[in-house]
């Protein structure tokens, strides 16, 4: 899915919680071919209406899984927001989307 969105200029980038070490130990355990940048002050997950207050097992705030499409003026374009903290978009509905916003007329 990755390359097939660079292809069309994006990029994928996720956005934690965890501080910045935690964030690269995770890229780097499962390989990950995209940074995770960290919010560990919840500032741009609070900006996004992420913020899951409490919802950590230990109860500290943690972030609502969501993926966004951004164009380069800051726009969205189109968002999943997840019901379920458990819940995770499907990578082909992100890339469907991105064929259908960007695709030529």
């Amino acid at each position: 899915m990755q390359r097939e969105l660079e292809t069309k200029g994006g990029t994928v980038v996720a956005v934690s919680v965890d501080s910045p070490g935690e964030s690269r130990e995770v890229v780097e355990k499962f390989s990950l071919a995209f940074p995770i940048l960290s919010d560990s002050q919840r500032s741009v997950i609070r900006q996004y209406g992420l913020l899951h207050e409490k919802g950590s097992p230990t109860g500290e705030d943690i972030a609502i899984p969501a993926a966004f499409l951004v164009d380069r003026d800051g726009r969205v374009l189109w968002r999943h927001v997840a019901q379920r903290i458990q819940d995770r978009v499907d990578p082909q509905a992100v890339l469907d989307e991105v064929k259908k916003q960007f695709s030529s007329p």
